[in-house]
């Protein structure tokens, strides 16, 4: 081979190298983008219909597994939390892959603070070079299973804009899954080594 084909193919080399360490979105420690389309108590009627609660902008995202924390809240009336249950997942916007559910209803409520919903997921969508789409998102569904009247208002789970979603390492959290591992106030353990 001529020495300046030589020199060449090095320089593509080094060249790709520098590309798969540069950071993009969803990189460790890099906060994905989120948008929210909801009221603080969810929209909707009781009933099989699909709500979106909002997405979160995975585009360029080159990370296999998302790390996601969505608060929520139970009402409550003068004796304690309402008779209220919502089923909430994620959903992938390229494949269609989706969560395990998790109900939310009043045996959620805790002690009445702000709780989080934490996901953990292995998440379906190509990373890296096999990532060839313009944009990409992960939307965050429910369903209310029911609502209850205090003070004369149509009241069901409250829910936000996750407060954490991030891309991490495959095997970087004991607690990461195919189907998410949907957990209230989910801590995550670290793998040793």
């Amino acid at each position: 081979m001529p020495p300046s084909l030589v020199a060449e193919i090095n320089d593509l080399k080094r060249r790709l190298n520098a590309l798969e360490r540069k950071p993009q979105l969803g990189s460790v420690n890099e906060r994905l983008p989120s948008g929210m389309m909801q009221s603080p108590s969810l929209e909707g009627p009781a009933g099989s219909t699909t709500h979106a609660l909002g997405v979160i902008n995975t585009t360029g995202l080159n990370m296999p597994v998302v790390i996601c924390a969505i608060p929520f809240h139970i009402p409550w009336g003068t004796s304690g939390p309402l008779d209220v249950s919502v089923t909430l997942w994620l959903e992938c916007g390229i494949t269609g892959g989706r969560t395990k559910e998790i109900t939310l209803d009043r045996t959620s409520a805790g002690n009445g603070w702000t709780r989080n919903v934490a996901y953990s997921w292995i998440h379906p969508q190509p990373v890296g070079f096999d990532d060839e789409a313009v944009y990409k998102h992960i939307a965050i569904f429910y369903r209310v299973n029911k609502r209850a009247t205090f003070n004369g208002q149509s009241l069901t789970v409250g829910m936000g804009l996750p407060t954490i979603s991030v891309g991490i390492p495959l095997g970087t959290y004991r607690e990461e899954s195919d189907d998410g591992n949907p957990r209230i106030d989910g801590a995550l353990t670290p793998v040793e080594g």
